[in-house]
């Protein structure tokens, strides 16, 4: 049965734009006191005080555990013979003379280790801990070609390398440039805190025109 019921169309109204929930209105400014300022302000400061405390202790935490997890893998990596740990680096793809270097001693000194042994008690442990430095890197920050990572500069501005910092004594540092969480000149600086003037230089490496490096003296 059709309804012969007329609808009355409502008359139109102007139209208004729909209403956006991600629009911000603007505000006037709440009216606050001198005294309201104050204590927010020493609210926020407060604040400010504890996040630096605690990403600070954050950092100071992460860092001692990953120094007790190498002590925990060089005393484990320490159980194997020094020529095997040997022939591991060199297939990791570190030259003898890079090898001498972090360890400390000569490259005839690393070859009569290889032909003869004899190495002493703390060289080995020396040996053993590079092994599981490169380890730990490899496994947890997923470096590849490790060797290659070593002899690569923390910085353009600077040819420091983890090479010079296990051979400075400074694994720590070469965890952090492996982390990622810590910039890079302040590995530099804890490093060398003369760093930018030691390897200041008046020239810079460009891409010239023909897509080959040049080297040029910087614009004053």
């Amino acid at each position: 049965m059709t309804s012969n019921t007329h609808h009355r169309v409502p008359a139109l109204s102007t139209p208004t734009a729909p209403a956006d929930k991600t629009l911000v209105e603007p505000r006037e400014p709440i009216a606050t006191s001198s005294n309201q300022l104050s204590d927010l302000t020493e609210t926020a400061g407060s604040l400010r005080s504890r996040a630096r405390i605690v990403s600070e202790d954050t950092a100071d935490l992460h860092r001692q555990l990953l120094f007790q997890n190498w002590q925990q893998r060089t005393s484990e990596r320490g159980k194997q013979a020094p020529t095997a740990l040997l022939d591991e680096l060199s297939d990791l793809g570190f030259s003898w003379r890079d090898i001498a270097r972090m360890l400390q001693v000569s490259v005839p000194a690393v070859q009569k280790w290889r032909r003869q042994g004899g190495v002493s008690g703390g060289k080995r442990r020396h040996l053993a801990s590079l092994v599981a430095l490169c380890d730990q890197i490899a496994e947890h920050y997923l470096i590849q070609e490790i060797a290659s990572w070593f002899e690569m500069p923390l910085a353009s501005t600077a040819p420091v390398t983890p090479i010079d910092l296990f051979a400075a004594n400074r694994p720590d540092l070469i965890l952090d440039n492996a982390s990622g969480h810590v910039d890079v000149e302040e590995i530099l600086t804890k490093y060398d805190p003369e760093w930018r003037e030691t390897y200041r230089s008046d020239f810079e490496v460009y891409l010239d025109t023909d897509s080959a490096m040049s080297i040029r003296p910087k614009e004053a």
